[in-house]
């Protein structure tokens, strides 16, 4: 299993907001899950923080995901909703 920072759309809130995400991939690179709630940064030192912010920059630039699509893709293959 990987995983990576995403921009998820929650687009079944009201009104819809973006927000960044912890997304889990299984070993062929589907989805199979995200952190419940919008990440946080945090760390040790300012080093550590700017590193992660850097790591959160860089996958922001992937394409951004549906909540609604998530959820509903995942109930294809059997899986419960994947809010870690």
């Amino acid at each position: 299993m990987h995983w990576n920072y995403r921009i998820i759309e929650h687009d079944k809130s009201k009104p819809a907001y973006f927000a960044v995400h912890e997304v889990y991939y299984d070993e062929k690179g589907n989805i199979e899950g995200w952190t419940e709630d919008p990440i946080n940064v945090v760390g040790d030192n300012k080093t550590e923080v700017t590193m992660i912010i850097q790591h959160i920059s860089a996958d922001t630039k992937r394409p951004i995901l549906k909540e609604s699509e998530l959820e509903k893709n995942l109930s294809k293959f059997g899986k419960n909703w994947g809010g870690l």
